[in-house]
């Protein structure tokens, strides 16, 4: 077997902002949100089981946008405030 010293070039891969939805959350009303963000190539989506914001879930929906939480009353307000959030703090 022939192992090379020189790792094969890979293509650069392009930088994503990363939005994370709680699992619950989702079922509670950011699964539209969700499914309007998924579409999109700028963005890793990414679902957790539990984010430790028991408190934010209980009373609305939200998301966290490249490590800021973003909170909503409905998804379409939701989908807006991660663009604004997006626009004022973007990972790139």
């Amino acid at each position: 077997m022939v192992f090379s010293l020189f790792k094969k070039k890979k293509e650069p891969q392009q930088l994503k902002n990363r939005v994370e939805f709680c699992i619950t959350n989702l079922s509670l009303g950011a699964a539209d949100a969700y499914d309007v963000l998924v579409e999109r190539d700028d963005i890793e989506i990414e679902e957790s089981g539990c984010t430790s914001h028991c408190e934010i879930c209980e009373q609305r929906i939200f998301a966290i946008v490249n490590g800021e939480v973003v909170t909503a009353e409905d998804a379409a307000s939701l989908v807006q405030a991660i663009d604004e959030e997006l626009k004022q703090n973007p990972l790139f």
